[in-house]
């Protein structure tokens, strides 16, 4: 789908002489469907059009329009499970916005049981920029940073901010188990507010376990009882190592895969 129609992916073309394209001037998002029904769709689209002003976009596709794009993408494809994303930027003359569906390789229980390894990246997050709590199409920071940690054998990277606080993994939200109680940057310092984030929260306290959004160092992530990362197409990932040694046990921790499976039943 782009600005209003469905296309052939070969046949769908913007200008390279849009600020999108030379400068990023754009946002998105990234959804999974499960069985034809795209997980919290209102939430991503909300985000999507908040983001929109701060980026100086005036979008002529409204929010019922682009909701019936993303749920049309699914069955013009004939997907039942896939991965979306809409993309909306500066075009040449106006704001354009193209969503699209496809087959996606989503990881497996094998992947799972053995979780995610994560380096601590050179990149930094700016924690007092307001682009660090949207989907900003200029992505190069964590771009590089993710990268970086598969060029050292790793899943992932986990950016600090400025103030060497953590902020989140290049790709992900992350949050940390000590003693029964779940620890996760506050988007003070500069993290997404993703939406399996704040799904991660809600769940929580349905199962009655503590959260506390603060400012967390690297030590702390060596320190803890168990790690794990969020988002739309990982949902909840164990995160087992960091800089190639063990985070606990180095396995999936009970908390962590308790609310994998609680997550799951939601989905």
């Amino acid at each position: 789908w782009l600005n209003g129609k469905f296309v052939k992916e070969e046949e769908a073309k913007v200008s390279i002489t849009s600020a999108g394209f030379l400068y990023g001037q754009g946002v998105f998002e990234t959804m999974r469907a499960y069985n034809e029904r795209v997980f919290r769709l209102d939430s991503h689209l909300e985000r999507l059009f908040k983001a929109l002003p701060i980026l100086n976009l005036e979008l002529a596709a409204g929010y019922e329009v682009l909701k019936k794009a993303v749920k049309q993408a699914l069955k013009e494809n004939n997907l039942k499970d896939a991965y979306l994303r809409i993309t909306a930027w500066q075009g040449k003359d106006k704001a354009e916005a193209v969503v699209f569906a496809r087959n996606y390789n989503f990881l497996n229980k094998e992947d799972y049981r053995k979780g995610f390894k994560a380096i601590v990246s050179s990149f930094r997050q700016n924690e007092f920029s307001v682009l660090s709590g949207i989907k900003s199409a200029n992505y190069l920071p964590l771009l590089l940073a993710y990268q970086e940690a598969k060029k050292k054998n790793a899943d992932e990277a986990i950016l600090l901010n400025t103030r060497g606080f953590l902020a989140e993994a290049s790709r992900a939200n992350i949050f940390l188990v000590k003693d029964n109680c779940l620890l996760t940057p506050s988007l003070d310092c500069g993290c997404l507010p993703g939406i399996t984030r704040d799904t991660v929260l809600g769940l929580a306290g349905k199962e009655k376990i503590k959260v506390i959004e603060t400012k967390l160092k690297p030590e702390d992530i060596r320190k803890a009882d168990e790690a794990f990362l969020t988002n739309s197409l990982v949902e909840i990932m164990p995160l087992v190592s960091l800089e190639h040694k063990p985070i606990a046990k180095g396995i999936p921790g009970k908390i962590t895969e308790r609310l994998l499976q609680r997550y799951r039943a939601l989905v």
